[in-house]
C-alpha cells in the first residue's frame, strides 16, 4: 500500500526529538527483540489470485485486491462482502475523508471509485491513454497512478484529479517499461520502476502545477517496494539483495539509517515496507529465500531496533502489502502453488503489553494517612526502569481532586501515600502512559474511608471553690493529625442538697490539632459534672466524655 501522511510534522525532526527519550527505553527494555505479548492472526480470505494482494482499510473496513475481486472484511478479519466482476484489480489507495476507495484496474485499464459504506462502484475513469494502471498512491483527493504494459518506455505515472466531475488526467513521468512503484505524503511525490537494477527512485514537489522534478536518488540493485515518511522528508526503499531496508533523506538524496543489515539479517529477502500513519514505527515484510516462509518486522525509527516480529510458514508475503488502519498493521499471504490469500493481522501497536497493578489499604480512615503500593510489569520479562505513573483521584462527591505523579522503583515497584479529607468512597486511578514498546497499563481502586473516631479527654481540677474561676483544657488525642474546624459543646450540672440543675456552658472552635480550653467559675458548692461532646461533620465522628468535681464554699 502506498499512503500519505499529510499534515504530519517531518520524520527527521520528531526522530530527533524521540531518539534520547527511545535510546533509553532500548537500553532498559530490549536487549534483543521482546518476545511477542500478544498474538497476530492470519484470516483465509477464501479467494485463489494469480496477481493483486493490495490492501487498504478505513471507516471498520478492509479491503483487499484480488485481481478480479475486491474483498471486504471488517477490521478482525470477517467477510463482509465482495466487490466482483473487475479485471485485474492490482492496487488500491483510500481518501482522506474516508468516503472513497480507489481501485487500478490493469486489464481494463481504468482506475474506479468505491463507496465505502454501500461498496457500490460510483465512478470509471477510461485510463486508456495510460494503459495497464497497476500502482496507486493517494492524498486527499488526488491519485497518483504507475501504470505501464511492460513496453520499454511507454510507462510512467499520471496523477488523477478526483475532485473534478469528470476526473483530470495530469501526467507527471513517463519513459519506464514497468508501473512504477508511486508513494506519496505532504507535497512530495517518490515514483521508482521496480526490478530495473541499480534503482531510481526520482522526488516530485507535487504542490505545484506541473510538478516540479527535485531528483533522484540510486541504488546498485533492483527496488522492490517504496514507502514515504515524515511529510515526504523520509523515503523508505525495499531493495533486492540488500537484506535491509534503507532510509533515505530526501533533500539530501542520501541514506540516514539501515534497518537490518546484509551481514547479520537472517530474516530473507525484503519483500514490503512502510511508516505508520503517525510515525511510530517502520515495519518490514520479508520472505524466506525458498519462497515458503514470511515474516514482518517491525523497527523503531529512530534507533532500529527490531520491537516486534511475528512470521508464518507455508505462506509468503504480497510485495508491497503493507497497510495501516489506527493500531493496526495488515498484510497479505499466499500460499505457494495455489495462490489461495489470507489477511494478516499484527496485535494493535504498540505490539507489547504492560501491567499496572495497585494495592489499596483494607482500612481507611479519614484524616490518618493511607498507603497504597502496586508494580509495573512488562510482558518481556525485561525491568522497567524508573517510570513517571499518572495518579487521579475523586471525591465521594464525584469532584476531581489535583492530579499527582507517583515515580516507580527501577524493578517497577512504587509506593505512594494520600489522605482522605472525609468520610466516603473515594476513587483512585493510576496510569502508564506506555511507549513505542509497551501499550499503556492502568489499574483502579475504590476505597471506603470512614470517619475518624476521636478520643476525647478534658483535664480540670478534682476540687473547687466557690467564687474562685476553673479551668480546663481537652483534646482528640488525634496522634499528629490535622482537623478541620469542629466544634465542642459544654453542659454542666450541679448537684447539692437542694437538687440538681443544668446549663450549657459553652460552644468552642478546636485548634487544628484537635485541642480545646474552657473555663467555669463556680456559683454554688456541691458535685459538678461537666459533660463535653464534640460534634460530627464529615470527618470525624462524635465522641462525649464528662469530668466530675467537687465544688466546696470558701473557708472562712
Amino acid at each position: 500500500m502506498r499512503f500519505s501522511n499529510s499534515g504530519r510534522a517531518p520524520l527527521p525532526h520528531r526522530l530527533v526529538a524521540l531518539a534520547g527519550s527511545l535510546f533509553l527505553a532500548a537500553a532498559l527494555l530490549v536487549a534483543q527483540a521482546p518476545a511477542a505479548s500478544a498474538a497476530d492472526t492470519v484470516t483465509d480470505l477464501g479467494v485463489t489470485a494469480g496477481r493483486g494482494g493490495d490492501v487498504v482499510g478505513h471507516t471498520g473496513k478492509i479491503f483487499v485486491a484480488a485481481d478480479d475481486r475486491i474483498v471486504v472484511t471488517k477490521s478482525d478479519g470477517t467477510l463482509i462482502d465482495t466487490i466482483g466482476g473487475l479485471s485485474g484489480a492490482l492496487a488500491l489507495s483510500v481518501a482522506d475523508n474516508g468516503r472513497h476507495v480507489y481501485a487500478a484496474l490493469r486489464d481494463s485499464h481504468e482506475v474506479i471509485e468505491i463507496d465505502i459504506a454501500t461498496l457500490a462502484i460510483t465512478r470509471r475513469v477510461d485510463l486508456s491513454a495510460y494503459p495497464c494502471p497497476s500502482t496507486l498512491a493517494q492524498a486527499y483527493e488526488r491519485v497518483w497512478v504507475g501504470y505501464g504494459c511492460g513496453q520499454a518506455g511507454a510507462g510512467g505515472v499520471v496523477a488523477l484529479e478526483t475532485w473534478r466531475p469528470t476526473p483530470a488526467l495530469v501526467p507527471v513521468e513517463s519513459g519506464t517499461t514497468q508501473p512504477p512503484l508511486v508513494a506519496v505524503a505532504g507535497r512530495t511525490l517518490a515514483a521508482g520502476e521496480p526490478g530495473a537494477g541499480p534503482a531510481s527512485i526520482r522526488l516530485y514537489d507535487v504542490g505545484t502545477a506541473p510538478a516540479t522534478p527535485l531528483g533522484e536518488m540510486r541504488a546498485g540493485t533492483a527496488l522492490r517496494d517504496l514507502a514515504l515518511a515524515g511529510h515526504g522528508s523520509t523515503a523508505l526503499s525495499a531493495l533486492a539483495d540488500t537484506h535491509r531496508f534503507d532510509a533515505w533523506d530526501t533533500a539530501t538524496k542520501a541514506t540516514t539509517r539501515a534497518y537490518d543489515s546484509g551481514e547479520l539479517s537472517e530474516h530473507g529477502i525484503p519483500a514490503a515496507v512502510a511508516a505508520s500513519q503517525d510515525d511510530a514505527y517502520v515495519v518490514g515484510g520479508w520472505n524466506s529465500a525458498a519462497g515458503d516462509a514470511a515474516e514482518l518486522v517491525v523497527y523503531d525509527p529512530a534507533t532500529a531496533e527490531v520491537i516486534y516480529s511475528a512470521g508464518h510458514q507455508g505462506k509468503t508475503l504480497v510485495p508491497g502489502s503493507i497497510a495501516f488502519y489506527g493500531v493496526l498493521t495488515y498484510a497479505v499471504l499466499k500460499e505457494p502453488g495455489t495462490g489461495r490469500m489470507h489477511l494478516w493481522r499484527l496485535p494493535h501497536s504498540p505490539y507489547h503489553a504492560s501491567a499496572l497493578t495497585m494495592t489499596a489499604p483494607s482500612e481507611a480512615t479519614a484524616l490518618k494517612q493511607l498507603t497504597f503500593h502496586g508494580r509495573l510489569t512488562l510482558s518481556s520479562g525485561a525491568l522497567p526502569g524508573v517510570q513517571t505513573l499518572e495518579l487521579y483521584s475523586w471525591l465521594p462527591d464525584g469532584t476531581s481532586r489535583p492530579f499527582r505523579e507517583v515515580t516507580t522503583e527501577a524493578d517497577g515497584t512504587y509506593q505512594f501515600t494520600d489522605t482522605a479529607p472525609a468520610g466516603g468512597s473515594y476513587e483512585y486511578r493510576l496510569s502508564w502512559p506506555g511507549n513505542s514498546w509497551f501499550r499503556s497499563s492502568w489499574d483502579t481502586a475504590v476505597v471506603a474511608v470512614s470517619r475518624y473516631q476521636p478520643v476525647l479527654t478534658v483535664t480540670g481540677p478534682q476540687t473547687g471553690t466557690v467564687g474562685e474561676p476553673l479551668a480546663f483544657s481537652g483534646t482528640f488525642a488525634a496522634d499528629g493529625i490535622t482537623f478541620p474546624p469542629g466544634v465542642v459543646l459544654v453542659a454542666r450540672t450541679v448537684s447539692n442538697s437542694e437538687g440538681s440543675t443544668s446549663k450549657s456552658l459553652a460552644k468552642i472552635t478546636t485548634g487544628a490539632d484537635g485541642s480545646f480550653s474552657f473555663a467555669d467559675t463556680p456559683e454554688t458548692a456541691g458535685k459538678y459534672t461537666y459533660v463535653i461532646r464534640s460534634v460530627a461533620n464529615s470527618a470525624v465522628e462524635s465522641a462525649r466524655t464528662s469530668h466530675v468535681m467537687l465544688v466546696r464554699q470558701p473557708s472562712t
